[in-house]
C-alpha cells in the first residue's frame, strides 16, 4: 500500500511538446499545356518576327536609299535581340539547350547584322558604295548561311515545320549572298548604271515564307497558351532513338 502511495504522489512527467503539423504542399500546377504556357516560343518567334518583317518591307524596294535600312536598327536591336535573348535564357532555364541556341543564334544574328549596318550606313569602315564595303556585308551573309545551314543539318529530330524554317532561312541567306555578288559585278561591269540585281526578288519571296512559317509557330505556341489545341508541327525528318 505504501508503494502505491509513492507511485501516486510521483510528480508528472514532462510531456514532450509535439512539432507543428507542416502545411500541406499546393500541387504544382502544369501549366505545359494549358493558359500561360512555359514555352519561350511565344516570345523568341515574336522577336524573330519583328526583325524579319522590318527586313523584308525594307528589301522589297531596293531602289530606296541606302540609309534608310538604319530606321529599322531600332527594332532589331531592341526589339527582336532582347527577345530572342531573353527566349534564350528562359529556355535555357527550362533546361532546353536546343532552342536555347536556337534564340541565340537568331538573337545574335540581328545584333550583329544591326552593328553591320549601322557601321557601313555611317562610313565607319569606308565609303558604303565601295566594292569592298559590298564584299564585306557578303562575307557576312555567307558566314551566317553556313551556321544556320548547320543548324538545320543537326536539328532534323525537331518537328517538321522547323526544318522548313530553318531550310527556308537558309535558302533565303544563300540568295541574298548572290545577290550582293551579281550587284557587285554589275557595279564593276556598269559602273554608271549598274541595275538592281534580279536575285534579290528571290530572295525576297523566300523571306516572306520563312515569315508565314514564323508565325504559323508562333500561332501554335499560343494556341497552345491560351488552352486551345496546338497547331500540328508536323514529325520529325528523322525519328529519335
Amino acid at each position: 500500500m505504501k508503494q502505491e502511495k509513492t507511485t501516486l504522489e510521483a510528480p508528472p512527467v514532462p510531456v514532450a511538446e509535439t512539432a507543428p503539423a507542416a502545411r500541406p504542399t499546393a500541387p504544382v500546377p502544369d501549366l505545359s499545356t494549358g493558359p500561360r504556357a512555359t514555352e519561350p516560343a511565344m516570345l523568341g518567334f515574336g522577336g524573330f518576327l519583328l526583325g524579319s518583317i522590318s527586313l523584308a518591307f525594307y528589301l522589297k524596294d531596293v531602289s530606296i536609299p541606302a540609309n534608310s535600312l538604319v530606321a529599322s536598327l531600332p527594332i532589331m536591336v531592341f526589339s527582336s535581340t532582347i527577345m530572342l535573348l531573353m527566349a534564350s535564357v528562359w529556355a535555357m532555364r527550362l533546361g532546353d539547350g536546343v532552342f536555347a541556341a536556337v534564340y541565340g543564334l537568331f538573337g545574335t544574328f540581328w545584333l550583329s547584322f544591326s552593328i553591320l549596318s549601322l557601321a557601313l550606313n555611317n562610313n565607319w569602315m569606308g565609303e558604303f558604295e565601295n566594292i569592298e564595303q559590298r564584299q564585306a556585308t557578303a562575307n557576312f551573309v555567307l558566314v551566317w548561311s553556313i551556321v544556320i545551314i548547320l543548324l538545320t543539318l543537326t536539328t532534323l529530330r525537331l518537328p517538321r515545320v522547323f526544318t522548313f524554317l530553318f531550310v527556308v532561312v537558309s535558302t533565303t541567306l544563300l540568295v541574298l549572298y548572290g545577290s550582293i555578288e551579281q550587284a557587285i559585278d554589275q557595279t564593276v561591269n556598269n559602273p554608271l548604271k549598274p541595275g538592281d540585281p534580279w536575285l534579290i526578288y528571290v530572295g525576297i519571296t523566300t523571306m516572306f515564307l520563312f515569315i508565314v512559317l514564323g508565325m504559323y509557330i508562333f500561332a501554335s505556341f499560343m494556341h497552345q497558351a491560351t488552352g486551345a489545341k496546338r497547331l500540328p508541327l508536323g514529325k520529325p525528318l528523322i525519328k529519335g532513338r
